[in-house]
């Protein structure tokens, strides 16, 4: 957002100097500035005082978020409102909908946020502006702007009386401004017409690429004339442009995250040979690499010292050629240390690769660096002394923001694998911004980039076009001007990639279905109770309103969540919160059943249920009347459940039983199948049936899932993962149910049989589920819904997007293919610098008042905010009191971390609420605290939040050492 009270504060001389001895333009411009409409501006002129705090504040806020108010305001919906309020006139709203009209959201909203600020002053339209974004359903980005608006709006509320007119007018006279509206009027005519006229594609990549510079420099010129003409700055552009690559990233982080698993529960490796590397770990020598030719093809460019993306199909040998281009690039002198890092995705594929190098590249040191222990958080002890280092991005994020790792020019070489995900805001993402923003600001030599992928990907892209311009984006993500792909040796490369066979089977809709019906029954009694507690809630009625129809949707799990979080923060009788909340998490649970209903058997309905609210069963005492009717509830359609379920079977799963029976024994003893499903829940209990169902054929299955939890839901560990791929691979599970962990990089040679059993992805999932069917004659399976197997469908069409688009983007002339790269960097940096500048907005409206934390169930009061200390990454409560307030149990998965051995988890001593792990230090108990499960209530304006960061809860937490323990928890002597 352009700082417009800035401008004409600076200007103040030159425009009373354009008026009294004008050119034309001059004229017209100070003219507009001071007409009798600009009230506040009007009074800048006049006035010699700095700004005040508040204005300060109020044109530092609009600045930062302008990029998501871009996003998520339509002016036409807005400047009825704003008029109505005084904050805009009538001749605004006729340019902002003309506007509109003629360029749509964005250029309408651009000019509403830039119009707003000039009549009145920053208490005025600043109060307005948030009360209208809340009165149009838009709490997230208001939470975002100023979390005390929502608690007390009228702290807000401008103190100050109208400004002085008579200042104004008599300035007016001075200067004989008599016809100010007119000119007005005129300027505002041409600012459209310049819109219109200035309207061009820069993204026609169709087009002749020579010269490809002129196109965007033109446009951009064009722009930055038109913007000046609404006292826009040029900078705004690279506002404009983010706003899209932004949205895109959030789409796909959406999109990545819709199922059981997130990103960093993947597992990646691109095996060939195992027996020659294992023979070789043994021996403790190299053995010769020995690539084929494609693969050396693969490795021209980065051995050439070359930033580029190698793009080859699953099952081509990849990490082969980067363990290639390592060597060389380590055997090479001059320039300063060679040190290289090579990161994937997940701890277990890093042992795997660590586990190679050692092999392959006996003459050079490889340090394997796991996110489990304290040498995490200490790479720079590693660096001197290791040619190689393997962990996960995250690893080296944290070290780069604890400035543990002063600069990425330690380093020589990167290895990104699976580098597709640098899109979106995941690892990969923010550690290549860190590099462009470095690059940019320094002199520094970075280090060089090399990506590893089977499936660049085509985000939301609906054409050839789109799609290209989302890999250039993906290119300059990377740092990257150059695509490695194999086409002198495609031939060869073909004899060695094998494309399975695919099928389609349709799921079989249910008839008579009992369970369906008692949960179906369960869901509209809960509903019911949830009603006759909301009405009486002038906040709630709203959003009862809005209920799905489809109690089997993802729209209405969503809303479940939705009337959880508003229960939470909207109502005041804290007992009526609490059982509005637990009637959602009910109606929550039921929806997730009836999906487990569609795809297991009546039992695994009634453990999935059991499972979800066994804190309930544990922690009867701690529950309300209400929360006992709903698990009363509950209890009775699992004994009705388990009464008629008991002769019914699901015949979905009975398909998919004989279906891989069927495939196995045909395809001979050495067959593997992997089937794919979306949730734990899922995973667990199929393959708990199909190891029961073709025990007789002697058949074993095992499942395989992420190692983060997931709300009481324990993961994987790494060994437990690493132990079932092995006995996958050895033959003694023949069947591995996975969830999307098993989506990327699990080469089991003889992996013949892929199953996606109800589950869908993207283009990419295709891709990567297809290349885990490695063997000659295989065969990959959809089982799926009408609406599964069109994304499929779809899917098929994205992927063959994608190479389509991959050809284009080679074909490009180098000198655009490198503008363009360059243009999408800039919004990369912006986009960083953007969220770094929110990041210390947010520090700095930290403040010394405090804060009470009251459980997010049931409202018992914990402890305040001053009781807390931050010790690393975790904050630990220093009240004595504190304790009496726990129960603890045993943790499932205990671990050394930062110090602490977390050993115990603690919950709320009135509910069953988890408030986080208890460390142990030296026989100290450390109450670590689980943020997103609190509220927290300011002490002097008594509003109520909730933070899913610590970093965004408003209070200065005291960080201390692990020497302070003692002292803090009262052991020594104060």
């Amino acid at each position: 957002m352009c700082d417009i009270e800035t401008r004409v504060r600076d200007l103040r001389k030159e425009i009373v100097s354009c008026i009294k001895e004008p050119t034309i333009v001059s004229h017209l411009e100070a003219r507009s500035v001071i007409s009798t409409d600009y009230q506040h501006l009007k009074a800048l002129l006049l006035s010699e005082k700095d700004f005040d705090e508040f204005s300060a504040h109020a044109k530092t806020v609009m600045r930062l978020f302008t990029p998501y108010l871009e996003k998520i305001v339509i002016a036409k919906e807005f400047v009825s409102e704003l008029r109505a309020r005084d904050v805009i006139n009538g001749t605004d709203e006729d340019v902002i909908l003309a506007m509109f009209a003629n360029k749509g959201d964005i250029y309408s909203t651009m000019v509403l946020l830039e119009r707003m600020q000039c009549r009145v002053a920053p208490q005025k339209w600043y109060y307005e502006f948030l009360d209208v974004l809340m009165k149009k359903d838009h709490q997230q980005i208001v939470q975002e702007m100023e979390p005390d608006f929502i608690a007390n709006p009228s702290s807000f509320m401008p103190r100050l009386g109208p400004i002085n007119d008579e200042e104004c007018e008599q300035y007016s006279k001075t200067t004989q401004i008599d016809e100010a509206q007119g000119a007005c009027g005129s300027i505002r005519e041409h600012i459209v017409a310049d819109f219109e006229e200035g309207d061009m594609d820069t993204n026609d990549l169709g087009a002749p690429p020579t010269p490809p510079v002129r196109q965007d420099s033109l446009q951009e010129s064009m722009l930055e004339s038109n913007l000046k003409e609404l006292n826009i700055k040029p900078e705004m552009i690279k506002s404009f442009h983010v706003n899209s690559a932004d949205l895109t990233g959030r789409e796909e982080a959406r999109n990545e995250g819709s199922s059981d698993e997130d990103d960093s529960s993947s597992l990646d490796s691109d095996y060939e040979n195992k027996e020659a590397e294992t023979e070789a770990i043994s021996a403790h020598t190299a053995a010769p690499l020995n690539l084929r030719k494609y693969q050396l093809e693969l490795a021209e460019n980065a051995i050439l010292g070359r930033n580029t993306i190698i793009c080859a199909e699953t099952g081509s040998g990849k990490t082969w050629v980067a363990l290639h281009i390592i060597q060389k690039h380590l055997q090479q002198t001059g320039n300063g240390p060679r040190k290289v890092v090579f990161m994937a995705r997940t701890g277990a594929l890093i042992k795997q690769q660590s586990d190679r190098f050692k092999a392959y590249l006996p003459e050079f040191q490889t340090k394997l660096i796991t996110g489990d222990d304290d040498e995490s958080r200490m790479l720079n002890m590693f660096v001197e002394n290791y040619d190689i280092l393997c962990f996960t991005p995250q690893i080296l994020v944290n070290n780069l923001e604890d400035n543990v790792i002063k600069s990425l020019s330690e380093f020589s070489l990167l290895i990104l694998d699976e580098c597709h995900h640098t899109r979106g805001d995941g690892p990969y993402s923010t550690l290549m911004r860190k590099y462009l923003v470095e690059k940019a600001q320094t002199r520094n030599e970075m280090p060089q980039v090399v990506g590893l992928t089977a499936s660049i990907g085509v985000g939301k892209s609906r054409t050839d076009m789109e799609a290209v311009e989302y890999i250039l984006r993906v290119c300059a993500c990377l740092d990257v001007r150059l695509l490695s792909t194999v086409e002198r040796n495609l031939p060869e490369l073909k004899k060695h990639i094998n494309m399975p066979d695919e099928e389609t089977i349709q799921l079989v809709e249910q008839r008579d279905d009992p369970c369906k019906h008692e949960i179906m029954t369960a869901m509209e009694q809960t509903e019911d109770m949830l009603q006759d507690n909301s009405l009486m809630q002038p906040d709630m009625i709203d959003l009862m309103d809005k209920q799905p129809r489809n109690r089997e949707s993802q729209e209405y799990n969503k809303w479940t969540v939705d009337v959880m979080k508003a229960a939470l923060l909207k109502v005041d009788d804290y007992d009526v919160s609490r059982d509005i909340s637990s009637c959602a998490k009910y109606l929550n649970t039921y929806n997730s059943a009836l999906e487990v209903n569609k795809l297991l058997l009546a039992k695994d309905v009634i453990k999935y249920l059991a499972e979800k609210h066994r804190q309930e069963g544990e922690n009867k005492s701690k529950l309300t009347e209400m929360e006992r009717n709903l698990y009363s509830n509950l209890q009775a359609i699992q004994k009705t459940m388990n009464v008629k379920g008991k002769n019914t079977e699901n015949p979905n799963v009975r398909i998919l039983s004989d279906t891989l029976r069927k495939m196995l024994e045909e395809k001979g003893d050495a067959s593997r199948a992997m089937v794919f499903v979306k949730a734990r829940a899922t995973c667990r209990s199929l393959a708990t049936f199909l190891d029961k169902d073709l025990k007789n054929s002697g058949i074993s299955a095992s499942p395989l899932y992420g190692k983060e939890n997931r709300g009481g839901d324990d993961g994987m560990t790494e060994s437990q993962q690493t132990e079932i791929l092995e006995k996958f691979r050895e033959g003694f599970y023949k069947v591995l149910v996975c969830t999307s962990v098993g989506n990327e990089g699990i080469d089991i040679p003889d992996c013949n049989i892929v199953l996606s059993y109800e589950y869908s992805g993207d283009e990419i999932t295709k891709i990567q589920m297809k290349g885990r069917a490695r063997k000659k004659e295989a065969t990959t399976i959809t089982m799926g819904s009408d609406k599964v197997v069109e994304q499929e469908r779809i899917n098929a069409y994205k992927a063959a997007m994608m190479y389509r688009a991959l050809k284009r983007v080679q074909e490009l002339d180098p000198k655009y293919f490198s503008m363009k790269v360059t243009a999408f960097q800039k919004e990369e940096t912006h986009k960083y610098r953007f969220k770094a500048e929110v990041e210390k907005l947010k520090k700095g409206r930290k403040s010394d008042e405090d804060f009470e934390i009251l459980c997010g169930r049931c409202n018992t009061f914990a402890c305040y905010v001053s009781d807390v200390r931050q010790l690393g990454h975790d904050h630990i409560v220093i009240d004595k009191a504190f304790a009496d307030k726990i129960t603890r149990k045993e943790h499932k998965k205990p671990k050394t971390y930062d110090g602490l051995h977390k050993k115990y988890k603690m919950f709320c001593k009135k509910c069953p609420l988890d408030w986080g792990i208890i460390g142990i230090r030296d026989g100290l108990d450390c109450m670590i605290l689980k943020i997103m499960n609190f509220k927290f209530r300011n002490l002097r304006t008594r509003g109520v939040s909730t933070y899913k960061k610590w970093i965004d809860m408003p209070y200065n937490v005291p960080e201390i050492r692990l020497e302070d323990l003692p002292r803090l928890l009262g052991t020594e002597d104060e």
